[in-house]
């Protein structure tokens, strides 16, 4: 859809401002380059090295799954890691893009994505809770499992997700609030960014095996 078909759209069908939006996100977002540069992406490379055992991101974990093995290279391809997320749908300019983010990796990971609604992260939990993942401690984490601000409080927590970058998710990946792309880098914790809102961390393994050949 061009740009002058949705003012045509917008001037005769009077559809709602926020399905307007998201046909404007997407038209952006299919004509505008949202990968890292690649200055950005070697130095979330050299980040995520640096906290590996061996210091190397292609060497496979030999600590367990490799539903996360998987996972943890999917976040790590030129067109997700780092990339903007201002142009996703429905996620307020990318500020609200976490859920989307790491649902794209899982989809090239395992070619599902988790969560009735997608968007959403207490959807996505709900999802690993009836059978698409597993709590897991955070000692028993390794790279690729996933990670939840305040997944203990449905009610009121502040919610967030990212991708435990090694093992014990001492370093999480996950869709920056403030810069709208997939680069934002911190300890289990988020640095502390959703510490006034209850709930603590919570740590999931996706369990159900991949849909590709």
């Amino acid at each position: 859809m061009t740009l002058g078909i949705l003012a045509v759209i917008a001037a005769i069908a009077r559809p709602s401002a926020r399905w307007v939006k998201a046909q404007y996100d997407t038209y952006q977002a299919n004509n505008t380059a949202l990968t890292a540069s690649e200055n950005k992406y070697k130095e979330l490379i050299q980040r995520i090295e640096a906290s590996q055992p061996n210091k190397s991101v292609k060497t496979s974990s030999t600590n367990g799954s490799p539903i996360s093995e998987k996972i943890f290279q999917a976040a790590l391809l030129p067109d997700i890691l780092g990339r903007s997320s201002r142009y996703e749908p429905y996620t307020n300019n990318g500020t609200l893009a976490c859920a989307r983010m790491v649902n794209m990796a899982l989809d090239r990971a395992l070619g599902y994505q988790v969560g009735q609604n997608t968007l959403y992260v207490p959807s996505m939990v709900e999802d690993l809770d009836n059978g698409k993942g597993k709590r897991i401690d955070q000692n028993q984490t390794i790279r690729g499992d996933i990670a939840i601000s305040n997944g203990t409080d449905y009610e009121n927590g502040l919610w967030h997700i990212g991708i435990c970058m090694n093992d014990g998710c001492s370093l999480v990946l996950s869709n920056s609030p403030f810069k709208s792309e997939f680069s934002w880098l911190t300890n289990s914790n988020f640095d502390g960014a959703f510490d006034q809102y209850p709930g603590k961390t919570t740590f999931y393994r996706i369990v159900q095996k991949s849909t590709k050949s």
